[in-house]
């Protein structure tokens, strides 16, 4: 018996993040995601129904969000060398930022009063959202050519005083988010020696754990307190401001992320982490142990992206055969 899931279609390519925003208020939340076709879309959160679709783009979109203070406003980055402000009500674009090259990752401060970009130039750029047309509030130089861009940048701190950076060297940074001096701190998680999770598929062949590999996802807890971060074939918690690894694991074979996937930790307790990557399946872990405790088939392309809904009883993910899936966690496993 399949794991019970809603199969939600409306991109056409491979999908490259997904993420959710929760209204306090009513509970109901909204499904952000972005793809190579363009075209980052809203939906409903709780359903997977389509909203709405920011239309602008000229190349894959490799980054959406939306601002989790008033979910008024949404910012992408794509490969067009732009990224975007808009009004997520109406779709409207409010501004286009240029940059000089591929924009992989963008986000909102807590207040909803700043947005950074990560560009493949080796730049985090920030931008004030209520004067967009004024340009750059200020500029971090995280590497000098390509094969050190930022890949992730996440706003920390309970007053987004800090900037989580990962990049293509597979380092994870901290960086004064108001653009003073170089980076505060970093971590290599390649060097150190995860233990395995879980148990190697049947037939799988051993995979030495890769020497270079990009940071693919970084999701700060509610509580701001921890990061959970994904790269070559690790999944590493980190707390914050210091970046001390709380614990990671290896995944078990086949699963790496070399060229895609990412992890979530259960928003209720973090008792719980789930991955998903470059075969078919996403699986969800104790974190205590590292046990499988269960695992979801249904997608037929490597997953890209992955994200615990906010109430903890569904997770989302999406996928390289263009669709997101919802699961029902509060079903039996199988």
């Amino acid at each position: 018996m399949q794991q019970p899931h809603i199969v939600s279609r409306g991109h056409t390519r491979p999908l490259t993040e997904i993420s959710f925003v929760q209204d306090p208020s009513s509970g109901s939340s909204i499904l952000v995601s972005s793809a190579h076709d363009k075209l980052p879309q809203i939906r409903n959160g709780e359903t997977g129904d389509w909203v709405g679709t920011f239309q602008g783009h000229k190349g894959a979109a490799w980054s959406a969000k939306v601002d989790s203070l008033t979910r008024t406003l949404a910012a992408t980055a794509a490969g067009d060398f732009t990224a975007k402000l808009w009004c997520a009500t109406t779709g409207k674009e409010l501004h286009e930022f240029k940059h000089k090259h591929v924009v992989k990752s963008i986000d909102f401060s807590h207040d909803s009063a700043r947005i950074a970009s990560g560009c493949q130039d080796g730049l985090v750029r920030l931008f004030d959202t209520a004067r967009p047309e004024a340009g750059e509030l200020h500029q971090l130089t995280v590497g000098a050519k390509s094969s050190e861009a930022p890949t992730k940048v996440v706003f920390a701190g309970e007053d987004s005083c800090y900037l989580l950076v990962g990049t293509r060297q597979g380092t994870l940074q901290l960086w004064d988010a108001r653009g003073a001096g170089a980076a505060a701190k970093q971590v290599n998680l390649l060097t150190s020696v995860a233990p395995p999770a879980g148990v190697s598929e049947p037939g799988a062949k051993s995979m030495p754990a890769p020497t270079t590999a990009a940071v693919m996802d970084v999701e700060l807890s509610p509580d701001k307190n921890t990061a959970l971060v994904t790269v070559g074939r690790k999944v590493c918690c980190v707390s914050l401001p210091d970046l001390s690894l709380q614990w990671e694991y290896a995944m078990p074979d086949p699963l790496s992320f070399s060229e895609e996937g990412g992890a979530s930790l259960h928003p209720i307790d973090g008792s719980r982490f789930i991955a998903g990557g470059s075969d078919l399946w996403l699986r969800e872990f104790d974190v205590k142990s590292g046990e499988v405790l269960r695992t979801f088939k249904g997608h037929h392309g490597p997953v890209r992206c992955i994200r615990y809904h906010p109430s903890g009883d569904m997770v989302a993910s999406g996928s390289e055969d263009a669709t997101i899936r919802l699961w029902d966690l509060r079903a039996s496993s199988t």
